[in-house]
């Protein structure tokens, strides 16, 4: 072999390895210029679809705290409570009602969550439970702390509607969820009258009308397959971070619910869609409707699904009066803060209702010592997302969430004249989902497989090339010594 053939092995090598650190240098930039042109809500385009009506459905499930001491209760007793569970059902979502606006890159659209029960997954649903009535006590609750001067009338109005023998009411969680308990609004009586137009007006949430006379009022039936609500997101299709990103809500660029405008900023997407490329440190913040607040997960810790690398993300409802950005979170910061680990929902709602994780997991310790029967843990009561940071996939999903009712006594009510005040625990949700492997292999291929395809190839290239180099180097100079040799023997 001659010295230029070696030489034209040295120029083809260093070719090879010179594309092989071009690709490795250029290929990163091109796949997040592909992610961020692909990865947008524009008319037509796959994650719209997918964003218009979620492909699978979440499973949501209800565990409900039946009180087994319900007589020990009214007297002023300490709750003890039976969680029954989980009622077990399909979450579907979907958007509808959907109107692009070109000119601001935005689409309007209504929310929709419809829920399918799958008693085959969990328990049949009428199994009779023992529950604080979510009339008579919210009711009365409701009154004495917003509107005393009327206490006297309501209590009248439900004593004639109800005839309650107890604060409790024994049902099956079909009905109290779903069915609905009936309300019998055919009296005369004037303070009945005045409680029933609320019903007939439309005021109370939770209750559908049955005839003239009879409606059903449950927490969650009234709910199912109805509006949730306008929303006005960024369709992303000019600044990829923007991607549904929650504009306005209801036709308001921010809410009008707590005391400062800090708390009342609509910040990041309605959970359906996040941005692709994100940092860890972002936080997957989503606005809840039914929460009055946008909430944002925090980064914990690498992890992987189904073979995919992945962020961990954990989230708690955080202690308000000790942080100050979250202050206006107090009705009146600093006498009148929840609990550390709760949130008040009674701006929100007009109800006394208090948020907190299930069993109060990070929550005041005095939340737990008031009931008994609750027992805390991060594995089955924690909040978790699982994150595909590149393409901004959600891959696991346990959001998970308790409700309380914020019990006083109330002398005007006589079955509720004797009750212990305290943050009383109703039931939990958990809306999880968890992608299969058909929706990880897709990520697979058009992320990571090509990823490791170039990878491979550019560090093949490189080594094979520099390798060449070397190889065809060392070659000229042996060449080299050899042709010298054999001129020094001739002279």
């Amino acid at each position: 072999m001659t010295e230029t053939f070696y030489r034209k092995i040295a120029i083809g090598s260093f070719i090879l390895a010179a594309i092989g650190i071009s690709l490795g240098i250029a290929f990163p930039h091109l796949l997040r210029k592909i992610i961020k042109s692909q990865i947008n809500l524009k008319p037509g385009s796959d994650p719209r679809k997918m964003w218009e009506k979620f492909p699978i459905s979440i499973q949501f499930s209800i565990y409900v705290f039946n009180v087994t001491n319900p007589e020990e209760v009214q007297e002023g007793g300490k709750p003890k409570l039976q969680e029954v569970g989980p009622f077990v059902f399909e979450e579907w979502k979907d958007k509808y009602d959907i109107e692009d606006i070109e000119e601001e890159d935005a689409v309007e659209y209504n929310m929709r969550n419809t829920f399918i029960f799958r008693p085959d997954l969990g328990l049949s649903g009428e199994e009779v439970v023992t529950f604080p009535h979510p009339l008579i006590q919210v009711m009365g609750i409701a009154i004495k702390r917003d509107k005393m001067a009327m206490l006297n009338m309501i209590a009248e109005g439900l004593e004639e509607i109800f005839k309650p023998t107890s604060p409790f009411i024994r049902a099956p969680v079909m009905d109290i969820f779903f069915r609905g308990i009936d309300v019998d609004c055919g009296s005369d009586n004037f303070a009945a009258k005045a409680i029933c137009l609320n019903f007939h007006t439309g005021a109370v949430k939770g209750a559908e009308k049955v005839d003239e006379t009879h409606f059903k009022f449950s927490l969650l039936g009234a709910g199912n397959h109805s509006d949730g609500g306008r929303f006005k997101v960024s369709r992303g299709t000019r600044d990829y971070r923007m991607v549904g990103k929650v504009l306005e809500f209801d036709n308001d660029e921010q809410l009008n619910v707590w005391p400062e405008d800090e708390c009342n900023q609509l910040r990041g997407t309605d959970s359906t869609v996040f941005a692709p490329l994100m940092k860890p440190s972002d936080g997957l913040w989503s606005f809840s409707p039914d929460l009055c607040r946008s909430l944002g997960p925090q980064f914990q810790k690498k992890t992987t699904y189904n073979g995919l690398p992945a962020l961990r993300y954990v989230m708690d409802l955080g202690d308000v009066k000790n942080e100050p950005e979250n202050h206006c979170f107090c009705k009146d910061y600093p006498d009148v803060c929840p609990h550390k680990g709760t949130m008040d929902l009674s701006l929100c709602n007009e109800t006394p209702m208090i948020a907190s994780q299930p069993h109060f997991l990070n929550g005041d310790p005095k939340l737990l010592a008031d009931v008994e029967g609750l027992q805390p843990d991060e594995k089955k009561h924690g909040i978790f997302i699982d994150f595909e940071i590149i393409s901004g996939t959600p891959l696991a999903i346990a959001k998970r969430l308790q409700f309380n009712l914020d019990v006083e006594p109330i002398d005007k009510i006589p079955v509720m004249s004797k009750l212990r005040p305290l943050v009383m625990p109703l039931f939990w949700i958990e809306e999880a989902v968890a992608l299969s492997n058909d929706f990880t292999k897709i990520i697979k291929g058009k992320v990571f497989t090509t990823q490791t395809i170039v990878n491979v190839f550019m560090w093949n290239s490189v080594v094979i090339g520099l390798c060449g180099v070397a190889f065809s180097a060392f070659m000229i100079s042996v060449r080299r010594q050899d042709a010298q040799k054999i001129f020094d023997i001739k002279t």
